[in-house]
């Protein structure tokens, strides 16, 4: 059955029919194209590190996208638009990066890098897919088909693809501010690479974080990283970054937590 907000897409201008979260959704995807751009244009630190704090810029936008759409309500395009953008930002953007990184590094297995960042865009999109679908199928059956998201508050299933590029894109920070030897690290980038792929796939149920003193407290971390890289603080600069690594790899590591808990209770 077509709702009023299908028949608004066929008859009105897609001005009228955008609404505040779609402009942060495209403003999400805008800062992914720029990343990208950033490490096309030649491979240096600075381009590097621009695009890999534009990716993290891309997850603070994609996270007001969704307390504006759980307030005020998205419109029909909502979720297509926030869909394609986390595509360009956190499944695009940072294999990209990965892959123009790791083949200064290890030219010699470039094909081998390649072959994994082209696995983490195609398990981003499956991610997407299904977190999509799932969502169709929820809301078909329990509200009208654009009523506010705020009323599902189901576990994700498999890994965020946003976690994801976040991970990925503070763990490099690290690398590169730390000065560290990154050929020594370079297989173990690979590796998490990897493991990513497997937890945005999976089934593993990650828990839907939305109280407000959690996300307060990290957009505090995120606004400290920017703020240090914008005035040119290297040292501070790694410390939020490095915080931000600990915080995600916690947030990967929970279910798996939450399970070896549940075992010696029960035991």
């Amino acid at each position: 059955m077509e709702t009023r907000n299908d028949s608004n897409i066929n008859t009105e201008s897609i001005v009228k029919v955008i609404k505040p979260p779609d402009l942060l959704s495209i403003c999400n995807a805008l800062f992914g194209f720029t990343a990208i751009l950033f490490v096309l244009g030649g491979v240096s630190e600075k381009a590097i590190k621009n695009a890999l704090v534009l990716i993290l810029v891309a997850a603070v936008v994609d996270g007001l996208d969704g307390v504006v759409a759980r307030n005020i309500g998205c419109s029909p395009l909502g979720k297509y638009l926030d869909s394609l953008a986390d595509m360009v930002s956190f499944g695009v953007a940072p294999a990209i990066v990965v892959y123009v990184l790791l083949k200064n590094y290890l030219p010699d297995y470039a094909y081998v890098t390649l072959a994994f960042c082209g696995a983490y865009v195609i398990c981003g999109m499956l991610r997407l897919a299904r977190f999509d679908a799932a969502l169709e199928r929820r809301t078909s059956a329990k509200e009208p088909r654009f009523e506010k998201e705020s009323k599902i508050k189901e576990d994700f299933e498999g890994f965020p693809i946003t976690g994801g590029a976040i991970f990925l894109a503070s763990f490099m920070l690290v690398l590169i501010e730390l000065q560290l030897p990154f050929y020594s690290y370079s297989i173990l980038l690979i590796v998490l690479m990897g493991i990513l792929c497997f937890l945005m796939t999976s089934r593993i149920r990650y828990r839907n974080i939305r109280d407000k003193r959690i996300a307060i407290a990290v957009g505090l971390v995120f606004f400290t990283l920017f703020f240090f890289y914008l005035f040119y603080l290297p040292l501070p600069f790694v410390y939020p970054a490095a915080i931000i690594v600990a915080l995600t790899a916690v947030y990967i590591c929970s279910p798996f937590a939450a399970h070896v808990f549940a075992l010696s209770k029960a035991g």
